[in-house]
C-alpha cells in the first residue's frame, strides 16, 4: 500500500498485496483451502479501515468452482479479468458488477482463462458454504 501527498488516500497495487496462505485457512474452510492448494486459486484480503470497509481480490484458475455459499453482510462483485458462470445464473465477463443482498446463495465455475474479481462488502462477514450433507460457517476478518 502506498500513500499519495494527501495521507488520507491510500492505494493498494496489485503486485504489493499480501495473498493469504491456503494452508492458515480456519478450520470451517480447511476442505476449500484444500482443494485450493497447488491450483493458482488464491486470494486477498485488502483493509480498507479508512473507509470503514471490507474488500478482497481473488483469482481462481479455469474450471475452478466455488460452492454455493452465503454471507451475513451484502457483497458488489466485480469481474476484473475473465469470466464465469454463476451456478444457476448467467455468465459474468470483465466489467460485470454483481448486487448479492446479504443472506443470498450463489456460487460459480471460472471460466476457460480463469478469473480475477474484486468483492467489497460493508463489514467482514460470516461465510455459509452449502454442501449436499451439511452446512459449514466462518467469519471472514480483514487482515
Amino acid at each position: 500500500m502506498s500513500t499519495a501527498t494527501n495521507p488520507a488516500v491510500q492505494y493498494h497495487q496489485l503486485e504489493s498485496l499480501d495473498w493469504e496462505d491456503p494452508k492458515n485457512a480456519p478450520p470451517e474452510l480447511a476442505e476449500l483451502a484444500k482443494k485450493a492448494e497447488g491450483t493458482g486459486a488464491r486470494r486477498a484480503p485488502i483493509p480498507c479501515d479508512s473507509i470503514d470497509l471490507y474488500s478482497q481480490i481473488s483469482e481462481l484458475p479455469a474450471g475452478y468452482e466455488i460452492p454455493k455459499h452465503s454471507h451475513s453482510a451484502h457483497e458488489l462483485m466485480v469481474v476484473l479479468a475473465g469470466s464465469c458462470t454463476v451456478i444457476d445464473g448467467p455468465e459474468l465477463t470483465a466489467g460485470d458488477l454483481t448486487e448479492i443482498p446479504a443472506g443470498s446463495e450463489y456460487g460459480f465455475i471460472a471460466g476457460d482463462e480463469g478469473i480475477r474479481f474484486l468483492v467489497v462488502r460493508p463489514e467482514a462477514s460470516t461465510i455459509e458454504i452449502t454442501t449436499q450433507n451439511d452446512t459449514q460457517q466462518d467469519e471472514e476478518t480483514p487482515s
